[in-house]
């Protein structure tokens, strides 16, 4: 999906002039674990820490110790130089330093500020690439109710009624929208649409595995296909190595720096292990404790805002599904397996899946709408099969924003096709 690990020639000469010395201390952890990954990261990231290192490279000493001047005044409160801090990657040890310091806040606005001001001098033009489109889908199996489902979108769209008068149910009504049917392309087949974009503008995260399955034998590899069932192996292994560990930071530093290294390419589905930035993406997804481990709708919420995060993918398809009862005496918060510290059957737990999903649906907007590329020209559809409606954010120029009556799936889909194309 990347670039050769080979590290641009301009970013090599302002590193081969001494740039990392000018960084705070609490820079270098980040900035040096993104050096040595280079080859694993997505475009986007790879512009953010060039644009940082090119800018200072350009400042004069002065002008360098200015933009880090309140960083630098933080750590001195912080008592940084007393920690012992890894400066080659990010550890949890650096991480509980952070956050259990009194400043911890004031430091991270301090951080976003320089590269706020780094993003100001590169005059980034990533905003203005296009039409995006974030699409979500609430299956059939979740028992959603009318009056209740778009409550916590706030009214910063609308709900518009499908019409499904000539068909049973909205059943895989997203693998069509995504794939198409026979003489109606579907959003990644439409004319001049992402299909032929850049490596990575393309994500698809699926709860389940009936959408992943359906793109596998035929999507271009720059597409990113991420499904749970599909990655039982990887979080099996991953899940005891971590029921492992005793709940100690050392011990939990030596456990992930293992899971860190450890080829992962044997636990990996064709699709991922053929190529490393997204099996990368995935180990880092399984190593930050949110639950994308345990609950397939935690993996698809933070998998979709990681992202947004990493990536900024110009297409962006997620489907939530069923999970199960949590089981009692479990830590399902953090690390362990539920299925292996508790042998009882797992129970499918209906109306939780579906308070899950509605909640975590309107989480995947909120991460989209923090960057600046989502802000202006994305439309954000959020399909609910069992209420046939669909939730519509959009700019006033997208077409079913002048809709007033119920629309077929047809309809829906030709717009979508003329909004990615």
């Amino acid at each position: 999906m990347n670039d050769a690990g080979v590290l641009p020639l301009d970013l090599r000469e302002a590193l081969d002039a001494g740039v990392l010395q000018r960084l705070p201390l609490t820079f270098l952890p980040f900035v040096n674990q993104q050096l040595r990954q280079w080859e694993f990261l997505f475009g986007n990231e790879k512009q953010s820490v060039q644009r940082l290192l090119l800018y200072v490279h350009r400042l004069s000493p002065a002008e360098s110790a200015a933009l880090f001047r309140d960083i630098a005044r933080i750590e001195e409160k912080m008592g940084v130089k007393r920690w012992h801090l890894s400066t080659s990657e990010q550890t949890i040890q650096n991480s509980s330093e952070l956050a259990r310091s009194p400043y911890f806040q004031q430091w991270r606005q301090a951080v976003q500020g320089v590269f706020d001001a780094a993003d100001r001098d590169a005059l980034s033009t990533a905003h203005r690439e296009g039409h995006r489109l974030i699409l979500l889908d609430l299956p059939a199996a979740l028992p959603l109710q009318r009056e209740t489902t778009w409550r916590r979108w706030q009214g910063i769209g609308k709900a518009v009624d499908l019409d499904v008068s000539s068909q049973e149910s909205l059943r895989g009504a997203i693998e069509l929208l995504v794939n198409g049917a026979e003489n109606h392309p579907g959003v990644l087949q439409s004319p001049a649409g992402p299909a032929e974009a850049a490596p990575g503008y393309v994500w698809v995260l699926d709860a389940g595995s009936d959408l992943a399955d359906s793109m596998v034998p035929s999507q271009p590899a720059a597409n990113v296909l991420l499904s749970y069932p599909r990655l039982n192996a990887f979080r099996e292994n991953f899940s005891h190595a971590m029921n492992s560990m005793r709940k100690d930071l050392s011990d939990a530093d030596a456990v992930f720096d293992h899971l860190r290294k450890i080829d992962v390419t044997p636990w990996c589905p064709a699709e991922i292990a053929e190529d490393a930035a997204t099996r990368e993406f995935v180990r880092a997804l399984y190593l930050s404790g949110n639950g994308a481990v345990i609950f397939s709708n935690s993996f698809v919420q933070w998998g979709a805002s990681e992202a947004f995060r990493r990536a900024r993918p110009r297409v962006l398809a997620a489907r939530f599904g069923v999970r199960a009862k949590p089981k009692a005496f479990t830590g399902v918060a953090v690390f362990d397996n539920p299925d292996e510290v508790n042998p009882a059957p797992s129970i499918d737990d209906l109306p939780g899946s579906a308070k899950d999903a509605e909640m975590l649906a309107w989480y995947v907007w909120l991460s989209a709408a923090r960057y600046v590329e989502y802000q202006s020209s994305t439309v954000c559809l959020c399909l609910a099969e069992s209420i046939a409606q669909v939730y519509v954010i959009a700019p006033s120029e997208f077409e079913l924003q002048a809709e007033n009556g119920a629309v077929s799936l047809d309809r829906l889909q030709e717009a979508l096709n003329k909004w990615v194309a």
